[in-house]
């Protein structure tokens, strides 16, 4: 259970370095920024290719 409470405060310190109210060097901001960009492109590829994968099972059964 504490675990899961130092998860959410890590969250916590990251989204206020990306909202800027914690000042930190400018280039951890940018690297946190591509960090994030790079999980929601990996996340909307295994979605798309969740997506062919289903497209094919179903014409299988066709």
């Amino acid at each position: 259970m504490m675990a899961l409470v130092w998860l959410i405060d890590i969250l916590v310190i990251g989204i206020k370095i990306l909202g800027g109210r914690t000042q930190v060097n400018p280039l951890l901001r940018v690297g946190l920024w591509l960090s994030v960009l790079c999980a929601v492109a990996a996340g909307v590829a295994v979605l798309g290719f969740g997506l062919v994968l289903l497209q094919h099972r179903l014409e299988d059964l066709a």
